[in-house]
């Protein structure tokens, strides 16, 4: 049976319900990469501190992650997801107010908190609903969202920027938002996973807490590698459209290539998902990101060329930004049911903490090295993806064919002890110990 046609209703608008809050909060972040120069400009300040604005965002939301993920964990999937909807929608509208450049990193902090479960509760909802065969391909569409958000920003600042300015792009998203949250507080269910598990009163008193003892050695594992994945993510994602206005593009052929980049991301994050059901999660992951290095380099040294950029640019996207469709299966598979949100929230964000810092380091280095724009962003891409794969491949685990009832315990001493299946053994068979590589093939 194709995949599509295992999915029912329920699953599809809790998939749709994820992908817009994840679409929308990528629109709201990824219009302030096409506004820093304007930034720089109206408040007076250098360029270089301006893209600490994307840390100030990114810093903070491994404590949003957490927070709402522990949230998450004691009352539910739902309501944690609208409030996250609404707090980041609020805080984008605010950096469109700032009247200063202090005011905006404070509304850029605020907005870090609530951007932070965009993607881990919705991924954590899917993980928990969607078939388990399939299950990497519904987050891998979640994470597509990301990418058509990408496309969102490209349209919204080609169309409404020589209109409205760059204040007025940051009010785009309210009305979306506020359908977005209609439809889920009436139409999505909430995980059955997760009121299983309180049924049965195993929800922890405090999540947050309960998945550093329960899972020491992946949550560590799992920060480190996610942290390099998401600083090579973002010299591409957080610079790319400042890079293109350093070389004097114009605004509309600066929205058309980050277009086509944004629609390779769409399509890699799908393409992600379906090879990590093949593959296995870290050789799909690797060997995407590999290649994507190639394309990256290829882009900065074509760049002048006709054609040619576009293409690479949709390639970048595809393989590189796009393998980023793997992430939510090895976090969500990674952990028990009953600190899932928590520790997605966790992770992810701590990842983002790396992509927030990576624009500082890559412009900060331009000048200190004596380096061009385009070899500072391709170098330190390869250069961050280098250390990302090689943790991914030596300190993480194969998750592919996980069952998500089962809980691993990690002792003191590192090991990993036998799951216990906690709901019924005929829907959901109890996963095997999780080794280095424990596909369903290699297991056998």
């Amino acid at each position: 049976m194709p995949w599509y046609r295992q999915v029912n209703g329920a699953q599809w608008r809790v998939l749709i319900a994820a992908m817009g809050v994840w679409g929308l909060d990528a629109v709201d972040f990824l219009l302030l990469t096409y506004v820093l120069v304007d930034v720089s400009k109206q408040f007076g300040v250098p360029i270089a501190t301006v893209s600490l604005l994307l840390l100030a965002t990114y810093g903070v939301r491994w404590i949003g992650g957490l927070l709402f993920g522990s949230l998450s964990d004691s009352i539910g999937r739902k309501i944690p997801l609208i409030l996250a909807l609404v707090w980041f929608t609020g805080c984008a509208a605010l950096t469109g107010l700032s009247w200063d450049f202090a005011s905006m990193v404070a509304f850029r902090l605020l907005l870090g908190l609530g951007m932070a479960p965009g993607f881990s509760l919705g991924a954590t909802l899917i993980a928990e609903t969607w078939p388990e065969n399939i299950r990497a391909i519904g987050l891998g569409a979640q994470q597509s969202a990301w990418a058509l958000g990408g496309i969102g920003a490209s349209l919204v600042f080609g169309l409404l920027y020589p209109h409205v300015g760059w204040r007025g792009l940051f009010f785009v998203g309210i009305v979306p938002a506020l359908v977005l949250a209609v439809f889920i507080a009436f139409f999505v269910p909430e995980s059955e996973r997760w009121r299983s598990a309180a049924s049965r009163k195993r929800v922890a008193a405090v999540p947050a807490l309960a998945l550093f003892r329960r899972h020491p050695r992946t949550v560590i594992a799992l920060a480190f590698t996610m942290f390099f994945m998401f600083f090579s993510d973002w010299p591409l994602l957080g610079l790319f459209p400042t890079y293109l206005r350093s070389l004097h593009f114009s605004a509309g052929t600066v929205s058309a290539l980050g277009l086509a980049s944004s629609v390779g991301q769409a399509l890699g994050y799908f393409s992600a998902g379906l090879a990590a059901e093949r593959l296995g999660r870290r050789r799909a992951l690797a060997s995407m990101r590999a290649l994507g290095c190639v394309a990256i380099v290829v882009l900065v040294v074509t760049l002048r060329l006709p054609v040619v950029p576009y293409v690479v640019a949709f390639l970048c996207g595809l393989l590189f930004i796009g393998a980023g469709g793997v992430y939510g299966a090895i976090l969500s598979e990674s952990l028990s049911t009953e600190v899932r949100a928590s520790g997605v929230g966790f992770l992810y964000n701590v990842g983002s903490c790396g992509g927030g810092l990576a624009p500082f380091v890559v412009l900060s280095s331009l000048s200190a090295l004596g380096i061009s724009f385009g070899a500072g962003l391709a170098g330190w891409t390869v250069f961050g993806a280098a250390i990302a794969i090689t943790l991914l491949l030596t300190c993480t685990r194969e998750t592919r064919g996980a069952a998500l009832d089962a809980t691993v315990i990690e002792t003191e001493r590192g090991e990993v002890a036998a799951p216990v299946n906690t709901a019924t053994s005929a829907i959901h068979p109890p996963a095997a110990p999780l080794s280095r590589d424990s596909s369903p093939a290699s297991r056998a």
